[in-house]
């Protein structure tokens, strides 16, 4: 991407990249992936402060800069993505297992293929065969399901710079004393309050994902001596992105805590925060 950084876009000064670098935007993909939203929320001290107009047009100019770009032949290039999903069931006193693994970069979306227990030997095969068959026809298996033939072929596999990137916009924990602000715009907060008292609770927000994707996220409990654990299950975010995490089974004391939201189906990339560190008090 030599000779196409951001400083070229028309409009985009100084100020602004400053803001965009604070929000982890360096680059031309960085900024097509971006949510509008989001930029437009941190240049809100900016004085003139860009219009949401301005920063579609930014994007746009960015798109198209981006698809003139002919990637260098050292870089890094995705060839086939997968999602692997672990599952079981009760089955009498026993646990039935599966695995399914599907292809998430090809149109039209293919049935995931699937094998009866968690041996991965057989798994890893099929995905070392779609590395080969990457762009070509892809063979029938036996989980081809109605609809789908031997002669189809598969797509061109998307560039990576059109899987949207997720954003952690706001988090704030509320106690019965009030409410405070722990990422804000999608920045995390310096020197926001560190001590509640219990009840507490957590909402953090998500957005980036196009319309009707399905999203996961978790709220995890950090360690520095070991694995962490989760405060509570993973939910599926809502359409309005609004998460609520109820801080009130956890012990008191000093937490650490990290955000993370993903699509099950790998056309979002992930994305992750860590919260400055507070501590919960007994009420």
């Amino acid at each position: 991407m030599s000779g196409h950084d951001l400083s070229s876009i028309q409009g985009l000064e100084d100020k602004h990249l400053r803001a965009l670098a604070r929000h982890g935007v360096t680059d031309v993909a960085g900024l097509v992936q971006a949510d509008g939203e989001v930029i437009y929320r941190a240049m809100a001290n900016l004085r003139p402060r860009p219009t949401r107009d301005l920063i579609t047009r930014w994007q746009a100019d960015a798109r198209s800069m981006l698809a003139e770009i002919t990637p260098d032949a050292d870089e890094w290039q995705m060839v086939a993505s997968f999602v692997v999903v672990f599952s079981q069931r009760r089955a009498g006193g026993t646990w039935e297992r599966r695995v399914e693994a599907e292809r998430t970069e090809v149109e039209p979306e293919r049935n995931p293929q699937v094998w009866a227990g968690w041996e991965t030997g057989p798994i890893c095969d099929w995905m070392l065969g779609q590395l080969g068959q990457a762009g070509v026809a892809e063979p029938a298996s036996a989980d081809v399901t109605a609809g789908e033939t031997a002669g189809e072929t598969a797509q061109p596999a998307k560039p990576a710079a059109q899987r949207p990137a997720l954003h952690v916009d706001s988090a704030v924990i509320i106690d019965a004393g009030g409410r405070a602000d722990l990422v804000t715009a999608g920045a995390v907060a310096s020197g926001p309050p560190r001590e509640f008292v219990a009840p507490a609770r957590l909402s953090f927000t998500v957005s980036g994902a196009r319309p009707k994707t399905q999203l996961r996220a978790v709220a995890r409990i950090l360690r520095r001596d070991g694995p962490g654990r989760n405060a509570q299950d993973p939910v599926a975010v809502p359409g309005s992105g609004q998460v609520e995490v109820d801080l009130s089974v956890l012990p008191a004391g000093e937490l650490d805590i990290g955000l993370t939201a993903w699509a099950p189906d790998a056309t979002a990339k992930p994305v992750s925060v860590r919260l400055p560190a507070i501590t919960i008090r007994s009420a």
